[in-house]
């Protein structure tokens, strides 16, 4: 099933390559691929969809699209997000993963304009909401004969700011801080357990990987900056990026006074079509995830390394 999935997800980033330069756009609105992949030794997740661009009598310069003076757009974003694992016990080295598939929809206003001197600027808001359903299956008294599910509704919520600046010429250095506030309700599995059957005809005892306990919810909150740079010449831009989460203890639906993680990333993306296609970027980070409060089943400092392949609409956009 996992070979099945990164096969999937190596086609579909082929057929997003060949979208990025054959889809039909014009100046007040186009349709473009929006797809975000990311990974981590343990675990990974893709996000796809497309992004309906709204623009008003503006053209495109630095991958941010503007008017002479200034003007606005305004982006609808649909997309289904979809593990590439099903273990629950990596939350802590990709942002955003859930263990079952989410629906979401994220809608972005944007708001640029040109000074005197040249300077861009832009002001992007971004609200977003995910729907999640699943069925869960446990066997509390460990036999698979009596198997019990029980299905729930997983939801969650964000708000992004995000800004762009840099002078109207080619060459010049971009600076991009964004931030975002996010709620995530999800639902999760109980883990799997080794239970003890019953000896055999030959007198062998052997043990079966189950699930005992029913599933759980973990109201999380979080908090995330970065700040994304771009020198103006060459393939690649910089972006250092800070978590922090707020979790609940299993079956508790208050968030606070629970566990809490500070999460540390350092992106290096890389642009392999820089001149054709800025949008198109490679990524990769190491992370360091340190418990601050409280208790998990992971060690008080977690770390490693991340890859990400990224198709969207803006040069420097992160979250």
């Amino acid at each position: 099933m996992a070979t099945l999935k990164w096969t999937l997800l190596c086609n579909i980033i082929i057929v997003l390559s060949i979208c990025t330069k054959t889809v039909a756009q014009d100046a007040n609105f186009k349709v473009a691929p929006f797809a975000t992949t990311n990974t981590s030794i343990k675990d990974g997740q893709l996000e796809i969809g497309p992004e309906f661009i709204f623009n008003k009598d503006s053209v495109d310069i630095g991958g941010f699209t503007v008017s002479t003076d200034g003007g606005n757009s305004f982006i609808i974003r649909p997309t289904f997000r979809i593990p590439l694992t099903n273990k629950e016990n990596n939350v802590v080295q990709i942002d955003r993963y859930t263990s079952t598939w989410r629906s979401i929809l994220a809608l972005q206003y944007t708001l640029f304009k040109i000074g005197n001197k040249g300077l861009i600027n832009t002001h992007s808001f971004v609200g977003q909401f995910e729907y999640g359903f699943a069925q869960f299956k446990y066997y509390p008294t460990g036999e698979k004969s009596k198997e019990n599910k029980q299905q729930e509704n997983s939801f969650g919520g964000e708000f992004k700011y995000i800004g762009f600046f840099t002078q109207g010429k080619l060459g010049t250095k971009q600076f991009s801080p964004q931030i975002r506030l996010r709620y995530s309700y999800d639902w999760k599995a109980g883990k799997e357990v080794g239970v003890v059957n019953s000896p055999n005809s030959n007198g062998v005892t052997t043990t079966t990987n189950m699930i005992v306990d029913a599933p759980s919810v973990q109201p999380t909150i979080s908090v995330a900056f970065t700040f994304q740079f771009y020198s103006g010449r060459g393939c690649f831009s910089y972006s250092p990026a800070l978590y922090y989460d707020i979790t609940s203890r299993k079956g508790q639906s208050s968030t606070f006074n629970s566990l809490n993680r500070l999460r540390l990333e350092f992106w290096t993306f890389y642009y392999p079509l820089i001149k054709d296609n800025a949008n198109v970027k490679i990524g990769v980070s190491p992370f360091m995830s340190i418990r601050t409060k409280g208790t998990d089943d992971f060690n008080q400092i977690e770390y490693g390394g991340m890859i990400t392949i990224r198709f969207n609409s803006t040069f420097l956009h992160f979250f």
